[in-house]
Protein backbone atom coordinates (compact mmCIF):
# COMPACT_ATOMS: atom_id res chain seq x y z
CA UNK A 1 0.00 0.00 0.00
CA UNK A 2 1.42 3.16 -1.15
CA UNK A 3 1.62 6.26 1.29
CA UNK A 4 -1.28 7.62 -0.23
CA UNK A 5 -3.52 4.91 -0.21
CA UNK A 6 -2.30 3.86 3.52
CA UNK A 7 -3.03 8.10 4.37
CA UNK A 8 -6.46 7.70 2.83
CA UNK A 9 -7.48 4.89 4.44
CA UNK A 10 -6.26 6.05 7.62
CA UNK A 11 -8.18 9.21 7.09
CA UNK A 12 -11.62 7.01 6.13
CA UNK A 13 -11.26 4.82 9.61
CA UNK A 14 -11.08 8.62 11.45
CA UNK A 15 -14.22 9.53 9.77
CA UNK A 16 -16.00 5.88 10.26
CA UNK A 17 -14.99 6.18 13.87
CA UNK A 18 -16.98 8.09 17.32
CA UNK A 19 -14.65 6.56 20.32
CA UNK A 20 -10.96 7.38 19.23
CA UNK A 21 -8.31 7.72 21.47
CA UNK A 22 -4.47 8.71 20.08
CA UNK A 23 -1.36 7.75 21.81
CA UNK A 24 1.62 9.96 21.19
CA UNK A 25 5.29 9.48 21.63
CA UNK A 26 8.26 11.94 21.28
CA UNK A 27 7.87 11.76 17.31
CA UNK A 28 5.26 13.93 17.23
CA UNK A 29 7.09 16.68 19.12
CA UNK A 30 10.10 16.33 17.30
CA UNK A 31 8.33 18.28 14.43
CA UNK A 32 8.03 21.41 17.18
CA UNK A 33 12.02 21.05 17.82
CA UNK A 34 11.91 19.19 21.02
CA UNK A 35 14.56 16.83 20.69
CA UNK A 36 13.65 12.78 21.09
CA UNK A 37 16.41 10.45 23.23
CA UNK A 38 17.04 7.52 20.76
CA UNK A 39 17.73 10.00 17.08
CA UNK A 40 21.23 10.20 16.61
CA UNK A 41 20.68 14.14 17.41
CA UNK A 42 18.44 13.17 20.67
CA UNK A 43 19.25 13.23 24.22
CA UNK A 44 21.03 9.64 24.25
CA UNK A 45 23.56 12.20 23.11
CA UNK A 46 24.27 14.22 25.97
CA UNK A 47 25.22 11.75 28.48
CA UNK A 48 25.21 14.54 31.09
CA UNK A 49 21.66 14.57 30.85
CA UNK A 50 21.06 11.30 30.61
CA UNK A 51 22.87 10.76 33.86
CA UNK A 52 20.87 13.63 35.69
CA UNK A 53 17.71 12.42 34.61
CA UNK A 54 17.55 9.72 37.38
CA UNK A 55 15.89 10.44 40.73
CA UNK A 56 19.01 9.37 42.57
CA UNK A 57 20.49 11.75 40.89
CA UNK A 58 18.49 14.48 41.28
CA UNK A 59 18.23 13.53 45.49
CA UNK A 60 22.28 13.70 45.37
CA UNK A 61 22.47 16.58 43.51
CA UNK A 62 19.48 18.96 42.71
CA UNK A 63 21.46 21.69 41.47
CA UNK A 64 23.39 19.34 39.20
CA UNK A 65 20.05 18.19 37.87
CA UNK A 66 18.81 21.85 37.39
CA UNK A 67 21.93 22.60 35.50
CA UNK A 68 21.82 20.15 33.31
CA UNK A 69 17.73 19.84 32.43
CA UNK A 70 17.23 23.80 31.95
CA UNK A 71 18.56 23.96 28.31
CA UNK A 72 16.14 20.93 27.56
CA UNK A 73 12.73 22.71 29.97
CA UNK A 74 13.45 26.07 27.96
CA UNK A 75 13.33 24.39 24.63
CA UNK A 76 10.18 23.14 26.14
CA UNK A 77 8.15 25.93 27.47
CA UNK A 78 9.21 27.81 23.74
CA UNK A 79 7.89 25.55 21.37
CA UNK A 80 4.57 25.82 19.52
CA UNK A 81 1.86 22.76 18.90
CA UNK A 82 2.30 20.88 15.50
CA UNK A 83 -0.16 20.03 13.02
CA UNK A 84 -0.29 16.40 14.57
CA UNK A 85 -0.93 18.35 17.82
CA UNK A 86 -4.06 20.17 16.31
CA UNK A 87 -5.70 17.49 14.29
CA UNK A 88 -5.86 15.79 18.04
CA UNK A 89 -7.50 18.70 19.32
CA UNK A 90 -9.83 19.21 16.79
CA UNK A 91 -10.98 15.26 16.91
CA UNK A 92 -11.91 15.97 20.37
CA UNK A 93 -13.89 19.32 19.47
CA UNK A 94 -15.79 17.18 16.86
CA UNK A 95 -16.57 14.20 19.12
CA UNK A 96 -14.87 12.04 17.91
CA UNK A 97 -12.01 11.74 20.20
CA UNK A 98 -12.34 10.42 23.66
CA UNK A 99 -8.47 11.01 24.97
CA UNK A 100 -4.81 11.82 24.37
CA UNK A 101 -2.41 9.30 25.86
CA UNK A 102 1.21 11.01 25.89
CA UNK A 103 4.40 9.58 26.28
CA UNK A 104 5.65 13.20 25.87
CA UNK A 105 6.15 15.52 29.38
CA UNK A 106 5.70 18.99 27.24
CA UNK A 107 2.29 19.76 27.53
CA UNK A 108 1.55 20.27 24.20
CA UNK A 109 -1.35 18.66 23.70
CA UNK A 110 -2.86 21.20 25.91
CA UNK A 111 -1.18 24.11 24.51
CA UNK A 112 -3.26 22.84 21.43
CA UNK A 113 -6.55 22.80 22.90
CA UNK A 114 -6.50 19.17 24.08
CA UNK A 115 -8.34 18.55 27.43
CA UNK A 116 -8.75 14.87 28.05
CA UNK A 117 -4.92 14.11 28.28
CA UNK A 118 -2.89 11.43 30.21
CA UNK A 119 0.78 12.17 30.81
CA UNK A 120 2.35 8.42 31.36
CA UNK A 121 5.63 10.11 31.61
CA UNK A 122 4.36 13.05 33.89
CA UNK A 123 5.02 17.06 32.72
CA UNK A 124 7.65 19.63 33.12
CA UNK A 125 5.09 22.27 33.73
CA UNK A 126 4.26 21.35 37.54
CA UNK A 127 6.28 20.27 40.47
CA UNK A 128 6.14 19.42 44.08
CA UNK A 129 7.79 19.44 47.22
CA UNK A 130 9.04 15.94 48.28
CA UNK A 131 8.16 16.33 52.06
CA UNK A 132 5.61 18.08 52.43
CA UNK A 133 3.91 17.52 48.85
CA UNK A 134 3.07 21.26 48.15
CA UNK A 135 2.42 21.91 44.38
CA UNK A 136 4.41 24.79 42.38
CA UNK A 137 4.25 26.01 38.70
CA UNK A 138 7.35 25.09 37.61
CA UNK A 139 7.86 27.95 34.47
CA UNK A 140 9.12 31.07 37.39
CA UNK A 141 11.63 28.44 38.70
CA UNK A 142 13.24 27.66 34.77
CA UNK A 143 13.00 31.59 34.07
CA UNK A 144 15.34 32.10 37.19
CA UNK A 145 17.53 29.32 36.88
CA UNK A 146 18.00 30.04 32.76
CA UNK A 147 18.72 34.02 33.72
CA UNK A 148 21.12 32.89 36.29
CA UNK A 149 18.80 34.15 39.67
CA UNK A 150 18.35 30.75 41.48
CA UNK A 151 20.36 27.67 41.27
CA UNK A 152 17.58 25.00 42.69
CA UNK A 153 13.99 25.82 43.24
CA UNK A 154 12.40 25.49 46.83
CA UNK A 155 9.81 24.91 48.86
CA UNK A 156 8.33 28.00 50.24
CA UNK A 157 7.23 26.01 53.34
CA UNK A 158 9.97 23.17 53.90
CA UNK A 159 12.72 25.18 52.17
CA UNK A 160 13.81 21.81 50.41
CA UNK A 161 14.20 21.19 46.63
CA UNK A 162 11.35 21.17 44.33
CA UNK A 163 11.29 18.19 41.79
CA UNK A 164 9.17 18.66 38.35
CA UNK A 165 6.65 16.30 37.91
CA UNK A 166 8.04 14.23 35.72
CA UNK A 167 9.16 10.60 35.91
CA UNK A 168 12.53 9.93 35.99
CA UNK A 169 14.81 7.04 35.96
CA UNK A 170 14.15 4.47 38.92
CA UNK A 171 10.65 6.13 39.55
CA UNK A 172 7.21 4.16 38.56
CA UNK A 173 4.77 5.96 36.25
CA UNK A 174 2.05 7.88 37.39
CA UNK A 175 -0.99 5.40 38.97
CA UNK A 176 -4.10 8.01 37.93
CA UNK A 177 -2.55 8.99 34.16
CA UNK A 178 -2.09 5.03 33.99
CA UNK A 179 -5.26 3.79 35.05
CA UNK A 180 -6.66 6.38 32.70
CA UNK A 181 -4.33 5.58 29.80
CA UNK A 182 -5.43 1.98 30.60
CA UNK A 183 -9.19 2.91 30.40
CA UNK A 184 -9.26 5.01 27.33
CA UNK A 185 -7.15 1.84 25.78
CA UNK A 186 -10.11 -0.26 26.39
CA UNK A 187 -13.35 1.84 25.27
CA UNK A 188 -11.85 2.98 22.25
CA UNK A 189 -13.19 1.45 18.55
CA UNK A 190 -9.50 3.24 16.64
CA UNK A 191 -6.20 4.02 18.50
CA UNK A 192 -4.65 6.43 16.13
CA UNK A 193 -0.43 6.08 17.31
CA UNK A 194 1.44 8.97 16.47
CA UNK A 195 4.98 9.47 16.64
CA UNK A 196 6.28 6.44 18.75
CA UNK A 197 8.73 3.96 18.11
CA UNK A 198 6.85 1.51 20.44
CA UNK A 199 9.69 0.25 22.54
CA UNK A 200 9.99 1.86 25.51
CA UNK A 201 7.66 -0.04 28.37
CA UNK A 202 5.58 -0.12 29.85
CA UNK A 203 4.05 2.30 27.76
CA UNK A 204 4.60 0.28 24.68
CA UNK A 205 1.94 -2.44 26.50
CA UNK A 206 -0.88 0.03 25.98
CA UNK A 207 -1.71 -0.28 21.97
CA UNK A 208 -2.13 -4.55 22.72
CA UNK A 209 -5.16 -3.36 25.39
CA UNK A 210 -6.74 -1.30 22.50
CA UNK A 211 -6.37 -4.16 19.99
CA UNK A 212 -7.62 -6.83 22.30
CA UNK A 213 -10.55 -4.95 22.97
CA UNK A 214 -11.88 -5.23 19.57
CA UNK A 215 -10.20 -1.70 18.33
CA UNK A 216 -8.71 -0.72 14.91
CA UNK A 217 -5.36 0.93 14.98
CA UNK A 218 -3.44 3.74 12.84
CA UNK A 219 -0.06 4.00 13.14
CA UNK A 220 1.88 6.98 11.84
CA UNK A 221 5.91 6.19 12.23
CA UNK A 222 8.71 7.23 9.74
CA UNK A 223 10.07 3.92 11.65
CA UNK A 224 8.88 0.16 11.94
CA UNK A 225 7.45 -1.10 15.01
CA UNK A 226 6.20 -4.26 16.30
CA UNK A 227 3.11 -3.26 15.61
CA UNK A 228 2.88 -3.16 12.00
CA UNK A 229 1.24 -5.65 10.86
CA UNK A 230 -1.91 -5.02 13.01
CA UNK A 231 -2.40 -1.35 12.14
CA UNK A 232 -2.95 0.57 8.95
CA UNK A 233 0.83 2.10 8.68
CA UNK A 234 1.39 5.61 7.34
CA UNK A 235 5.15 5.57 6.79
CA UNK A 236 5.37 9.42 6.48
CA UNK A 237 5.90 12.11 8.50
CA UNK A 238 3.32 13.30 11.02
CA UNK A 239 2.79 17.14 9.93
CA UNK A 240 1.82 15.61 6.41
CA UNK A 241 -0.26 13.14 7.74
CA UNK A 242 -1.64 15.88 9.70
CA UNK A 243 -2.57 18.14 7.13
CA UNK A 244 -4.13 15.84 5.26
CA UNK A 245 -6.46 14.69 7.91
CA UNK A 246 -7.06 18.24 8.93
CA UNK A 247 -8.25 19.30 5.46
CA UNK A 248 -10.14 15.55 5.02
CA UNK A 249 -12.26 16.89 8.14
CA UNK A 250 -12.97 20.34 7.23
Amino acid sequence: MSTLESTQEAIRLIQASGRISAFSGAGISTEAGIPDFRSPSGMWQDPDLVEQLSLSAFRDSPEQFYRASIGLFRTIARAEPTPAHRLLARLEEAGKLDAVVTQNIDGLHQKAGSRKVFEVHGTYRTGHCPQCGGAFDMDPFYRAIESGRLKVPLCSRCRVPVKPDIVLFEELLPEDAWKGAVGAMEQCDLLLVLGSSLVVYPAAELPSIALASGARMVLVNLDPTVYDRSAVVVRDRLGNFAEAALAALR
